[in-house]
């Protein structure tokens, strides 16, 4: 019996391992496959999208941030739309009413041009806000082209001047003294004309005695970093050219002064719809040393197309995933998308990165940032925008440029290759315009450059290229620092899935969750104890029952058959050895 009992054992105990071991691929096969399915962009981009439709439909009410850049991302939703018109301002095209301000009007123009509304009035508006940007010194160059010495004229309101430019191209005034509205700037060498800040709307010509060239210099304050202005003019010898400083910004709130990142916004809207916003760029370019916070690199490569630019763009991104700029007004999830809608359609690995990431730390509900809208329809329009949904408010599209219209093209890379911007064509790409010519962007190695891995970022300066990211200094490896939550398996993320618990253990981002798989508190799986609780109790049962156990077994295979019972003597003589003599018959 004993020997039955231990077969039984060994038996249950190799049953109980099989099952726990085909419950451990189980699991594993089932987180792998759930992992694979979180990160697979298109599903997660339709859950994203339909995430943002149904958080829209649920809230009773929505903020006009929320109704713009639901838009945004849309291209127009009923609810959205009326809140955007609830609050225009009764008699001007401009948002919200009662408080005006540059930059909701600015968003509200973009959701409008991605409607494929008329935005002619919010354009009207913005134009009628901007003001002279007072925080810039203006300078005059005059080069002569064989650098030779010469002499040359300044003529303003109706009075000239002569300088005399020497053969070190260093200036100076000749008989009859300065011009009341130039000095010659000294602390800079002497090389240019400082133009007076009450001179700065005044039109000046000048003339040379041989082949010459003028532009104009500027710079915040007195020692700032010297930008060159996009526009030189040239003349042979006795002819002219003609300098004015064009130097605009917005205010905040009519009070008159610049602000800076109103004067982001709304120079940004301009641009998209093809307006000329040259004359903001100074003021952004001079002060966006100042402006950090604003992520003013982001906007300005959309804007110029300047390299400089977007190698400041990657160089902020942290950790090879996402952007948070210091002092922001907005969080992770809002810088990260500025820095994504400033490498729209450049390839760029770290945008492919921040896609990724953000991919990564998806919410099941398909959102991002604990369902937040603003933040789920900025993502979504930034990193991945889809063709918009029309709107019925008398948009002049005729719509998508590729692959029948044109190219999808940054708007300064197209009219530095002499192409036709076709503004009735959209692109998807919000930093692209539908260009008539297919601009080719250089190789990296044509760009004498490298591309790094995945595992390593640029030392120095990068530059956009066909392939992407192209740097033109030298790779290294990046520096993986890994915080307490993912030294011990975890995740770093904004909210966990519903299958995940929050450990409690610090991320390196102030604000996320460490996240691990649901567990008791033993680190073993509830529904797993809950099999092994009752596989406990059917081996306690073998035990208790096993004679049971034997008897039906043998009852199986036919070993024992029953038999009526008989009660009392049986018939028949007794048999050898069974009787007992009684007492007195011995």
């Amino acid at each position: 019996m004993r020997k039955g009992v231990m077969l039984l054992l060994v038996l249950v105990f190799m049953s109980v391992m099989i099952v726990m071991s085909s419950i451990g691929v189980l699991a594993e096969n089932h987180t792998d496959s759930g992992e694979e399915e979180r990160n697979t962009g298109l599903e997660g981009l339709d859950k994203g999208y339909a995430c943002l439709r149904g958080e829209i439909d649920e809230k009773s009410s929505l903020s006009l941030d929320e109704a713009i850049f639901s838009v945004l991302a849309l291209g127009s939703n009923s609810k959205a739309v009326d809140k955007i018109e609830d609050e225009k301002e009764s008699n001007r095209d401009c948002w919200p009413k009662g408080n005006c301000n540059i930059g909701e009007t600015a968003r509200v123009l973009l959701a409008y041009d991605r409607m494929g509304r008329s935005t002619r009035g919010i354009e009207e508006w913005l134009s009628s806000q901007n003001g002279t940007a007072t925080d810039l010194t203006w300078f005059l160059e005059i080069d002569i082209q064989s650098h030779e010495a010469s002499e040359c004229r300044v003529k303003h309101d109706g009075t000239e001047k002569s300088v005399t430019i020497k053969d070190d191209l260093t200036l100076q005034w000749k008989s009859g003294g300065a011009s009341s509205c130039l000095s010659i700037d000294s602390q800079g060498g002497s090389y240019w004309l400082s133009i007076k800040e009450n001179c700065l709307d005044k039109e000046f010509e000048i003339s040379c005695e041989d082949d010459f060239i003028t532009t104009l210099l500027y710079r915040k304050g007195l020692t700032g970093t010297l930008f060159v202005s996009s526009e030189t003019h040239s003349s042979a010898g006795l002819g002219s050219t003609e300098e004015k400083v064009s130097s605009q910004c917005f205010g905040a709130g009519g009070t008159g002064s610049c602000d800076y990142e109103s004067t982001l916004w709304g120079t940004l809207a301009l641009h998209e719809v093809g307006e000329n916003v040259e004359a903001f760029l100074p003021y952004l370019l001079a002060l966006s040393g100042n402006n950090g916070e604003h992520f003013p690199s982001a906007f300005l490569y959309i804007l110029t197309n300047s390299q400089d630019q977007f190698a400041e763009i990657v160089q902020k991104q942290k950790q090879n995933k996402y952007w948070e700029i210091a002092g922001s007004s907005g969080n992770r999830f809002y810088d990260t998308s500025i820095g994504m809608l400033g490498l729209g359609g450049t390839g760029a690995a770290e945008l492919e990165n921040a896609k990724s990431y953000l991919l990564s730390i998806q919410q099941d509900t398909g959102c991002w940032d604990n369902d937040n809208v603003k933040s789920t329809g900025f993502l979504l329009y930034s990193g991945w925008p889809r063709a918009a949904a029309s709107d019925s408010g008398g948009g002049t599209g005729s719509g998508l440029c590729e692959p029948a219209n044109g190219f999808c093209e940054a708007r300064m890379a197209c009219l530095e290759s002499q192409g036709l911007v076709q503004n009735e064509f959209e692109c998807l790409d919000f930093a692209e315009v539908c260009c008539s010519v297919d601009v080719r962007e250089q190789s990296c190695l044509e760009k004498s450059g490298i591309l790094c891995s995945s595992s390593q970022r640029c030392e120095g300066s990068s530059v956009s290229s066909l392939e992407g990211t192209c740097c033109l200094t030298a790779c290294i490896n990046i520096q993986v620092t890994e915080n307490i939550c993912e030294q011990n398996g975890g995740s770093c993320k904004t909210s966990c899935f519903s299958d995940e618990e929050d450990t409690g253990e610090s991320c390196s981002i102030s604000g996320d969750r460490c996240c691990v798989e649901k567990t008791d508190p033993k680190g073993i799986s509830i529904w797993v104890w809950i099999i092994l609780i009752i596989l406990i109790v059917l081996v306690a049962l073998s035990i208790w029952k096993r004679n049971k156990i034997k008897l039906w077994m043998h009852k199986r295979r036919g070993d024992v058959k029953s038999s009526p019972v008989t009660r009392g003597h049986p018939r028949g003589p007794p048999r050898p050895g069974m009787g007992r003599p009684m007492r007195g018959f011995a």
